[in-house]
């Protein structure tokens, strides 16, 4: 959520994050999902406090907090790139003399064409799988899983969100590519070349990849080549 605050231009309002949140150590941790640190927001004295979750899941003393200071809780799941849109199309009227409106509806265009379905010639069955001794797969409602769909690839996964896979399950799956997100070195593959095969596996690399928000279009072009240039294995 603040990597998305921060690309709709809002990163200079920021006054507390999460120890999650990246590009902005310099500010104070607040808490996260969990836990809230209630002395250092008191402390803070936000406007408003941004939280990654549906209304009815956000905390009960964060509420008392928010409603003893006059705070303006603002809560977004975040999964899917339409939850993306959706806070984009929120920001504007919770920050209406921020100026952002342009901004915010320039990235919004941004995803809904990222999100266009495409006709390629084959539809390969697709995994994506984050490496890793028990990985972890991405569903069709993952942000990701909706990107692939677009593209022009069929999640195995169906309607799931995020679920462990053995290697026995892939194996089993038999996909015919797997996608390995990562914002980094993937590291040992092995595992996962034996499980489908060295020939079906290709790498999705991009910074923040692990993170939701409008930056995640970039990666609709790459996702899109790959699948559109899949030949099926014989």
């Amino acid at each position: 959520m603040t990597t998305t605050l921060q690309q709709a231009g809002l990163g200079k309002y920021l006054v507390g994050r999460s120890a999650f949140c990246r590009g902005v150590e310099h500010l104070p941790v607040v808490g996260d999902l969990q836990r809230v640190n209630v002395e250092q927001l008191v402390r803070l004295s936000p406007t408003h406090v941004f939280v990654q979750r549906s209304p009815d899941g956000v905390d009960g003393v964060l509420r008392h907090l928010a409603e003893a200071n006059g705070w303006h809780i603002v809560a977004q799941p975040l999964i899917d790139l339409h939850d993306v849109q959706a806070l984009l199309r929120r920001l504007p009227i919770v920050f209406s003399k921020a100026g952002i409106a342009v901004r915010c509806q320039s990235l919004t265009d941004k995803i809904t064409e990222a999100l266009r379905p495409i006709e390629v010639d084959a539809r390969p069955s697709l995994l994506i799988v984050s490496p890793g001794p028990s990985p972890l797969a991405w569903g069709r409602e993952t942000y990701l899983g909706q990107l692939v769909e677009a593209g022009g690839g069929t999640n195995l996964l169906g309607g799931e969100t995020w679920t462990t896979l053995s290697l026995e399950d892939i194996a089993r799956l038999a996909p015919d590519l797997v996608l390995i997100p990562s914002d980094g070195d993937p590291g040992d593959l092995a595992a996962l070349e034996t499980a489908a095969g060295a020939d079906r596996l290709r790498v999705l690399s991009y910074p923040a990849l692990d993170l939701p928000g409008p930056h995640l279009v970039a990666l609709a072009p790459e996702i899109r080549s790959i699948i559109s240039s899949y030949t099926r294995l014989p």
